[in-house]
C-alpha cells in the first residue's frame, strides 16, 4: 500500500501497486465503518495485503472490496526508525511509480525490500539510501562508472561521473560521489556494512533525489525532511 486519501463519508481512494496490474487507485467505500470489511488500519504504508477488486468502481476507479494482510510486518509499526523509513519509501514509490509501470521483477524487489527491513535487527540508517540506489538500476538509471580520484564529481543531469564540477548545480561533491561509488555496487541487505558520516548521508539523499526528479520528472518529496531529523 503506497497511500491513503480520506474522502467524506468515511470513504477513500486508495493507492496500490500490483504485481499484475502496476500501480491502481481504487475506491474503498465506508473504510472507517466498523461494519466494512475493507479495514483502515491495514491500509499503512507499504503494507502487504490480499485484496478482492472489482473493476466496475466509482467514477472509472478499481472497487476496493475486502482486504487482508497478505505478510504480517509488526516491526515497521513498532520501531521509529523503520516506520520513517516506510513512510519515505511509500512516498518515493508513489511519486516515481508510472501508471503504466508493470513489472514483477519491481514488484518483487519492493516486497522484499519491506520485508528485510521489518527483520532486521540492524540499525537502518543507510537503509533508504541503499534503496534508492538500487530502484534506480530498476528505472535504468544506475550510475554509469565509478569515482576515482581522477573523476571525483557525480553529474547528476548526464548520470556520469566527471573530473571536474560541469556547468550546472547538479552534481554530488566528491565525498558524496564516493559513497554514490560504493552503494551502487551492492545489494540491499548489505544496507548496515558502512557508518556513512551524517552529513554526507543527508546531502547524498537529497542528490539521489534530486536525481530522481530531473530523470524521472518527479515530484519533489516532503518526507525526506523527517528522515533528516530521525537520522
Amino acid at each position: 500500500m503506497l497511500h491513503l486519501y480520506p474522502y467524506k463519508d468515511h470513504n477513500a481512494v486508495v493507492k496500490l501497486f500490483t504485481k499484475s496490474m502496476g500501480p491502481i487507485s481504487c475506491w474503498a467505500a465506508s473504510i472507517h465503518k466498523k461494519t466494512s470489511k475493507t479495514k483502515a488500519n491495514l491500509l499503512q504504508p507499504l503494507s502487504i495485503i490480499k485484496a478482492e477488486i472489482n473493476s466496475k468502481g466509482t467514477d472509472s476507479l478499481i472497487q476496493l472490496r475486502e482486504i487482508e494482510t497478505s505478510v504480517q510486518t509488526p516491526h515497521i509499526s513498532l520501531n521509529i526508525e523503520k516506520s520513517t523509513i516506510a513512510m519515505f519509501l511509500a512516498e518515493l514509490l508513489l511519486k516515481s511509480l508510472k501508471e503504466s509501470t508493470h513489472d514483477e521483477t519491481l514488484y518483487d524487489f519492493i516486497r522484499d525490500s519491506i520485508l528485510l527491513l521489518d527483520a532486521t535487527n540492524e540499525r537502518c540508517t543507510n537503509f533508504h539510501l541503499l534503496f534508492l540506489v538500487r530502484l534506480s538500476d530498476h528505472f535504468g538509471l544506475l550510475p554509469k562508472g565509478n569515482y576515482t580520484a581522477a573523476t571525483s564529481y557525480f553529474n547528476l543531469q548526464d548520470g556520469i561521473y566527471e573530473s571536474s564540477p560541469p556547468l550546472h548545480p547538479h552534481f554530488l561533491s566528491p565525498a558524496e560521489s564516493e559513497w554514490l561509488s560504493i552503494l551502487s555496487s551492492k545489494s540491499l541487505d548489505k544496507f548496515y556494512e558502512w557508518t556513512i558520516p551524517a552529513p554526507s548521508r543527508r546531502l547524498l539523499l537529497r542528490g539521489l533525489l534530486e536525481y530522481f526528479e530531473l530523470h524521472l520528472a518527479m515530484i519533489p518529496l516532503k518526507s525526506h525532511l523527517v528522515l533528516e531529523e530521525v537520522f
